[in-house]
């Protein structure tokens, strides 16, 4: 029999020339993007799906020409204040195209912000009404804030534009308030940032008796990637933090989940510093006006005795004036032991806040370095056994000043007296949680 045959170029070149008949016109279409990717030239590259519940029902390559990627992404972040990135539902004006070489694929001409918008505030609206259901959204708001909030715990990013000015605020305020704070590391923006900060809150948790509040502090610069901050998986551990969380992000718009679930929700890193300090100055102000009451009662309690004392002598004629002078000196012994007292008490408050931020302190890893001990990791992770690691593995050891690289040799297991003596390096701490800095 003889048959006709085409060969794969003249079939993809029919079905380009069918396609391109078919489908001759841009087309509005809305997908979920599960993968992007962009190459030295500026060309973005995207792997667009549709989902119905968890399963995938439609997938197709995408290309976003360089010329064309440098106008949409500006249009897309300055509506959105988001950055186009995976796992985002967009809108997108595309032209079917199909190659001989590289299969079906779209070209997108354009992207309409406004229905990712609405995706947006469609997903936060589902956490926050969550939140309220499972009894979350008012959770951390009916801690009580300390009396005086002077051990911070600070999440943030080293390199975070809000982070010096938090630490200056705070640290070089009007009133001269000393605070102690410790520094959790973690990312503050981007897909990575929402298990880092989850994380950090959790190491604060374990070592919640060193703290009165957390903090979270992000501050200034562009609002990109901040979607995290909206994500229910992080706004149910700040709200189940065991204290109060204050954030300070930076977003001058509309309040993120975060803020809505934090303890209380500020402005900027800065506005948080200010309204720490202006806790303890509250708690002065009241210290200051329980002394002047304490002052105003017992001069008149003095001036009342005084007067029944006077009027008592004038009743009896024949109680000699020294009687009434040694009463009238007991009074004024009396004022002047109160007046004592009442400074005692003030001076052993400030007493104990001294010595508990000296203990904080001695907290931070980068103390006991100085002092000649080092922290060794394998593959990123602290390294407490050396069994876990084989010989000709690379170990990471940390200095005071400077890093270590070595390949292993040989291991021995550290004596019992000797492990002893590295749990005690940070007091409060159980070796575990060393990383926390």
């Amino acid at each position: 029999m003889n048959k006709t045959a085409y060969s794969l170029y003249e079939l993809n070149t029919a079905i380009k020339s069918a396609i391109s008949t078919a489908f001759s016109e841009a087309y509005w279409v809305t997908a979920e993007i599960a993968e992007l990717k962009c190459n030295q030239r500026g060309h973005c590259y995207l792997e667009l799906v549709e989902k119905d519940d968890a399963k995938t029902v439609a997938q197709t390559k995408a290309t976003i020409w360089a010329y064309e990627y440098r106008k949409l992404s500006h249009k897309f972040q300055a509506a959105t204040n988001e950055s186009i990135r995976p796992g985002m539902k967009i809108m997108l004006l595309a032209v079917v195209n199909f190659h001989e070489v590289y299969g079906l694929s779209l070209n997108i001409r354009d992207i309409d912000p406004t229905y990712t918008l609405g995706e947006m505030a469609r997903k936060r609206k589902e956490v926050i009404e969550r939140l309220r259901k499972e009894g979350l959204l008012e959770l951390n708001k009916g801690l009580p804030l300390p009396l005086v909030p002077q051990r911070v715990a600070v999440i943030s990013s080293p390199t975070a534009a809000g982070y010096g000015d938090f630490f200056a605020q705070l640290d070089t305020n009007r009133y001269g308030y000393k605070f102690v704070h410790v520094l959790f590391p973690a990312l503050v923006q981007g897909l990575d940032a929402e298990g880092s900060i989850i994380g950090a809150l959790r190491k604060i948790a374990k070592y919640r008796h060193l703290f009165d509040v957390a903090v979270i502090i992000r501050g200034g610069g562009s609002a990109v990637d901040l979607s995290c901050f909206d994500n229910y998986d992080l706004a149910a551990e700040i709200a189940g933090c065991p204290l109060p969380v204050i954030t300070g992000i930076g977003h001058e718009k509309d309040d993120t989940v975060a803020d809505i679930v934090a303890h209380t929700r500020m402005k900027t890193p800065t506005a948080v510093a200010e309204f720490l300090v202006s806790g303890l100055r509250g708690f002065e102000d009241n210290v200051i006006d329980i002394r002047n009451r304490i002052k105003t009662y017992t001069a008149r309690l003095l001036q009342d005795l005084r007067y029944r004392l006077y009027s008592l002598a004038r009743h009896l004629g024949h109680v000699p004036g020294r009687a009434v002078s040694a009463q009238l000196n007991k009074l004024l012994l009396l004022q002047s032991s109160l007046r004592n007292l009442a400074t005692r008490r003030i001076q052993k408050v400030d007493h104990t806040l001294d010595r508990t931020e000296q203990a904080l302190r001695l907290l931070d890893p980068v103390n006991v370095l100085r002092r000649g001990y080092s922290i060794t990791r394998h593959d990123g992770k602290i390294l407490k056994d050396a069994s876990l690691v084989n010989k000709g593995a690379s170990i990471d050891t940390t200095l005071y000043k400077g890093n270590i690289v070595s390949i292993v040799g040989t291991q021995r297991r550290m004596r019992n007296h000797e492990q002893e003596q590295a749990a005690c390096l940070l007091p409060g701490f159980d070796g575990a949680g060393a990383d926390n800095q």
